[in-house]
């Protein structure tokens, strides 16, 4: 495996990559796989930034319905200009010497030689970035994309990479989204519950709409993607059988800025038909939030482009249950 010496590329070192050059003059790039020995040319990161809505701080990673939308392991993006690339290239150098570093000023020279690593044209070299781990994505999938530094003219990204996109970005955006688990309020409380009396369910607030922006605003680039995640349903479940009905769903209405359910007007309540025998009954509650995209910085914005819905449940509340002796006199 090659030697690897990293240069820092606006902002935290991060995967160093190796160049080779082509016939056309393309950069790309291979990590010591096997395939290609040349020396490490520099080490980028991605320069995408991600922004959660302060709803959004204090929660967990939602679960998707229906499908997987994991975010991707790694893509390309712009990291820089010809002048850059020319000045990162002769810092590697610097540092370079022997059989290693004859190689890689061969390698410089040939990408000098050849249109000077692009100076004049309009475009940028890319590189592959993988997933920050500062962002904290539960990425399940792993990176299929060969690393590497390629030359991109404006807007004409090669067939077959893997280029960022505000789709790609949408899939960051919902990747790092986290939401708050439901705290419902019951009525009775949970440690003087009655058989046969409707437990009723709220929340103390309403509950905030989450949004998540992923935006790319680097090096001529400018792309971003905004997630919305709002409320729309309330699951209740009793934790027993012995309850009609065992399990209840409400609709949120939106209340001012938020998202509310108050069953107390509802058709539909849990009611316990036996006591919990000086034991509890975990009730639970799980919401389901519809979760939408925009591709830009506004997260109410159009078009809304449909996401898989997510689902938070929050710890089970342990209730208790107890029967209340009545006396009837004729």
């Amino acid at each position: 495996m090659p030697e690897r010496s990293l240069i820092k590329s606006v902002g935290a070192v991060a995967v160093a990559l190796v160049v080779t050059a082509t016939a056309a003059g393309t950069a790309h790039a291979d990590r010591g796989t096997g395939w290609g020995s040349t020396p490490s040319v520099g080490a980028i990161e991605s320069h995408v930034e991600v922004e959660i809505s302060a709803s959004g701080t204090d929660g967990k990673h939602l679960t998707s319905v229906g499908a997987n939308y994991d975010p991707p392991a790694c893509w390309y993006e712009p990291q820089y200009t010809p002048e850059e690339f020319d000045a990162a290239y002769q810092q590697l150098l610097a540092g370079l010497s022997g059989a290693m570093g004859a190689d890689a000023k061969a390698q410089y020279d040939k990408l000098k030689a050849d249109q000077d690593f692009h100076r004049g044209q309009d475009g940028r070299w890319w590189g592959m970035v993988k997933t920050k781990a500062a962002w904290d994505l539960p990425v399940t999938a792993p990176c299929t994309q060969q690393p590497g530094i390629v030359w991109v003219p404006t807007g004409n990204p090669p067939a077959g990479m893997l280029a960022v996109t505000p789709q790609m970005l949408s899939k960051i955006a919902y990747g790092a989204t986290k939401l708050p688990p439901p705290r419902v309020e019951l009525s009775p409380k949970p440690d003087m519950q009655t058989v046969n009396l409707p437990t009723f369910v709220k929340f103390d607030s309403p509950i905030q709409p989450v949004s998540v922006t992923a935006s790319l605003n680097y090096s001529g680039i400018s792309i971003a993607a905004s997630t919305l995640a709002v409320p729309v349903s309330l699951r209740i479940d009793a934790g027993t059988n012995d309850a009609s009905p065992a399990s209840c769903t409400y609709d949120f209405q939106k209340v001012g800025g938020g998202y509310q359910v108050d069953s107390s007007g509802a058709a539909c309540n849990i009611t316990y038909e036996r006591s919990s025998r000086g034991s509890t009954y975990p009730l639970t509650a799980q919401v389901t939030w519809r979760v939408t995209w925009t591709p830009s910085t506004n997260p109410y914005g159009a078009p809304a482009n449909p996401l898989p819905n997510g689902v938070t449940g929050g710890a089970p509340q342990n209730v208790t249950v107890r029967e209340i002796q009545t006396i009837v006199t004729g």
